[in-house]
């Protein structure tokens, strides 16, 4: 079995403050962060803000260096490429932390890959994987809860590999992936979007493949939208 790669514990569940007094916080999938250069991002799939009625800015991502507390967004993107025929690959949410409230020093804190290295992406296309990795936050895992009889948020994440097949999908710059187990048996896998894939390549690298929306239970095979679509969006929003 190969290595865990270490940038798998940067995959945190989407944790966010609901405005009510009586359930104040709750969870909508997951999220993971990139970077451009000095500059740091939280990716997740768009639907799970919009399947729960909050703003992506919401999103309650903890600062390594300061873990009572959590970053703050200067604005959000979404990824969208103009040839594409049809709009899967747009379910996308990506929140720029904001360099003027935070220091360099909490923004380096977190373990992300820097896109604008191109060493840094591989496509599930790509011969050259050997191997992927997901790190996600399942619904149904009982230990992954808000617990307010106790006042506790716990949380649990879902690790995962053992790559069987990938295919392109039939909408545009999307990916079929497959691998081994991709749920606990019995488990559904709602909570795993927004979550990152690597893929590990024939030198042992880890390298962002993309970003998980859907779940096919039929062919159980994961959507994932290529991290080529992230790439070129975070590559023109820095020229």
């Amino acid at each position: 079995m190969m290595e865990v790669p270490d940038i798998l514990d940067s995959t945190k569940p989407v944790l966010y403050e609901t405005g009510y007094e009586e359930w104040p916080y709750a969870y909508a999938g997951s999220c993971f962060p990139v970077r451009w250069r000095n500059n740091l991002y939280i990716v997740s799939a768009f639907h799970c803000f919009e399947n729960h009625q909050v703003e992506p800015e919401a999103t309650l991502y903890p600062i390594p260096t300061d873990t009572e507390r959590f970053f703050g967004f200067c604005c959000k993107l979404r990824a969208k490429v103009n040839e594409a025929h049809d709009l899967k690959h747009f379910d996308q949410i990506i929140l720029q932390v904001s360099a003027e409230i935070h220091s360099n020093e909490q923004l380096c804190s977190v373990a992300a890959p820097d896109l604008s290295n191109s060493d840094s992406v591989i496509s599930l296309s790509s011969d050259q994987i050997v191997d992927v990795w997901l790190r996600g936050y399942l619904s149904e895992n009982s230990e992954h809860e808000v617990d307010y009889a106790n006042s506790k948020i716990r949380q649990q994440a879902y690790v995962t590999n053992g790559y069987v097949s990938s295919g392109k999908s039939l909408f545009g710059y999307c990916h079929m992936l497959k691998v081994k187990t991709p749920t606990p048996e019995g488990m559904s896998p709602d909570g795993m979007s927004g979550s990152a894939v690597y893929g590990v390549d024939n030198n042992g690298n880890s390298k962002l493949a993309g970003t998980v929306i859907e779940y096919n239970s039929l062919t159980k095979e994961f959507l994932v939208i290529d991290s080529m679509v992230l790439s070129k969006l975070l590559k023109t929003e820095n020229a």
